[in-house]
């Protein structure tokens, strides 16, 4: 008789706790987009047309509830300052902590190319 030979996967090994990450990016997505676009239905329509993702699926961005995939992320950043705002924030790439001098020009380049004031702390 032949024995079952084949792979098993471990009940031990490494696990990675994102959950905290998740709900803040979701939540700082959710954000930008309400200010971005507002509390209407309008905006669940502008967000549609913006990504072509379904009306169900931008409810649950502007929620919380869920956040977008990559390539909604990118078409969304295209259209939306506040998104492109809040991604770059999140990856502290518009931190005090990166940029310590008070006229960094990477820092104001992205603010100036954004329309936006140097004032970040309205928003984060």
């Amino acid at each position: 008789m032949r024995i079952k030979m084949g792979t098993v996967v471990p009940k031990m090994g490494t696990t990675v706790h994102l959950a905290a990450d998740q709900a803040r990016y979701r939540r700082a997505i959710a954000d930008a987009l309400s200010r971005e676009l507002g509390p209407t239905h309008q905006a669940i329509k502008t967000a549609m047309r913006w990504t072509g993702a379904s009306e169900r699926t931008v409810k649950y961005w502007l929620s919380g509830e869920r956040g977008p995939s990559e390539e909604h992320l990118i078409l969304l950043a295209q259209h939306s300052d506040a998104v492109l705002l809040t991604i770059l924030t999140m990856a502290e790439r518009l931190s005090d902590e990166r940029h310590r001098c008070a006229g960094c020009p990477a820092h104001a380049l992205v603010l100036q190319n954004l329309g936006q004031e140097l004032k970040l702390s309205e928003g984060s």
